[in-house]
């Protein structure tokens, strides 16, 4: 098959993390495969998208992501929009298109090329908005709002990255009785498979690292509360060794990471512990896994995450994660086994890692045992396969439909 794939900004991220997956894996299983997107900063992506290894296409660069910070959402639809227009010009056939994020194009997907198109879901975008909307807000959002449920009931399927997505969009969309399949993404394990000693030699010294977007909805304020309340539950010497790295994706052109990295660095200054956390800006894939393999744990503070590479990532390389009890990293991970599920609180994720300081064989079994959990059932091969056998089965099925005037 020759599978495309179209993405709004092919950056640092989960979303774009599974698209790159995706790519390599139905590549290596002898599909091609070509990747469209609107952008492609060669100096904030993943490796394989800038090493030839996937063959990325970009189109619609110049189309703004926002206005004034703001408007996103039709931004994203313009430049899906061009996407979609740039594949008709594609010369080789396409026999499915897989999309994910912006579900709203998939109704002109289906007129421009009349290709099979599979969505995959990582939230519904209507959930990704203000609760509480004034009545100009509403006028604003009810096209888009109408027009994402237009898009999902006209994929031939509709693929969510775990069940609580899967039950968040079915609430969205009461009416469109949606039944989404859920393929967890994957990791590559062997990437992560032998973790580096910490500078020390003993884990239980390494630093605590936490690895997200600058976003506000990643909420690592709470991994810096947590840490500046953790020091008065260890004892001085400890303490003063402890660190925190916050590492994650960032973009200078949005004022969100700007404003959210600001936040933190004056949070970190006013608590006191400024020079025990370190900030860390789009790091690489080999940065990451040093990181990783040198930290003592991971903590991992999304409230109702809707997936979570973080933690796959942690585990496989044999570090736990102290988590929010809530969204898909329940799906991920085993509380007491892998890791630790707390509510959102400065106390209870304090007396997590404290647990695991105190406790550094205890640590070290639960990392051992978030290995053997993500080779066994979160693999980059299953999730492939699986993807390659869904992809397959829609083209055949609209193969296998008899022709119409």
């Amino acid at each position: 098959m020759h599978i495309a794939f179209i993405h709004p900004d092919l950056g640092i991220g989960g979303a774009e993390r599974l698209v790159v997956d995706a790519a390599r894996c139905l590549r290596a299983a002898g599909h091609r495969v070509t990747i469209f997107t609107a952008r492609h900063d060669r100096q904030r992506c993943f490796e394989e998208t800038r090493s030839g290894e996937l063959d990325v296409r970009v189109y619609g660069e110049r189309l703004p992501a926002h206005v004034a910070q703001r408007l996103r959402a039709p931004c994203a639809i313009a430049r899906m929009s061009y996407l979609a227009g740039a594949l008709t010009l594609h010369r080789a056939p396409i026999d499915v298109v897989v999309c994910d994020l912006v579900a709203h194009v998939i109704p002109l997907l289906r007129f421009l090329i009349r290709t099979p198109v599979v969505f995959y879901c990582h939230f519904p975008d209507v959930l990704l908005t203000p609760p509480r909307r004034s009545m100009a807000y509403r006028a604003y959002r009810g096209p888009i709002d109408r027009l994402e449920a237009w898009g999902l009931r006209m994929a031939d399927r509709v693929l969510v990255n775990s069940h609580f997505t899967a039950q968040r969009l079915q609430e969205a969309f009461p009416r469109r009785r949606l039944t989404p399949l859920v393929l967890h993404p994957g990791i590559d394990d062997g990437d992560h498979a032998a973790p580096m000693p910490s500078a020390d030699g003993d884990d239980a010294h390494g630093a605590i690292l936490s690895i997200a977007r600058y976003a506000g909805a990643k909420n690592v304020a709470l991994a810096i509360d947590a840490f500046a309340a953790l020091r008065e539950r260890l004892p001085a010497e400890t303490a003063s060794r402890c660190q925190l790295v916050v590492a994650g994706g960032y973009d200078d052109q949005l004022q969100e990471c700007r404003d959210t990295r600001n936040a933190l660095q004056s949070q970190a200054r006013r608590l006191g512990v400024a020079d025990q956390v370190q900030f860390l800006f789009s790091v690489s894939d080999a940065e990451r896994r040093r990181l990783l393999a040198r930290c003592c744990c991971v903590v991992y503070t999304p409230i109702d995450e809707h997936f979570g590479f973080v933690p796959l990532e942690a585990m496989a390389s044999g570090r736990p994660v102290v988590a929010v009890d809530s969204g898909g990293v329940r799906e991920t991970v085993r509380h007491g086994d892998t890791g630790l599920l707390c509510v959102p609180t400065v106390e209870a994720f304090a007396d997590a890692l404290a647990q695991l300081i105190h406790d550094p064989a205890a640590a070290r079994s639960m990392g051992q045992a978030g290995r053997a959990h993500v080779a066994a059932h979160f693999s980059r091969r299953v999730f492939g396969a699986r993807l390659e056998a869904i992809l397959e089965e829609v083209v055949g099925q609209r193969a296998a439909r008899p022709a119409t005037c």
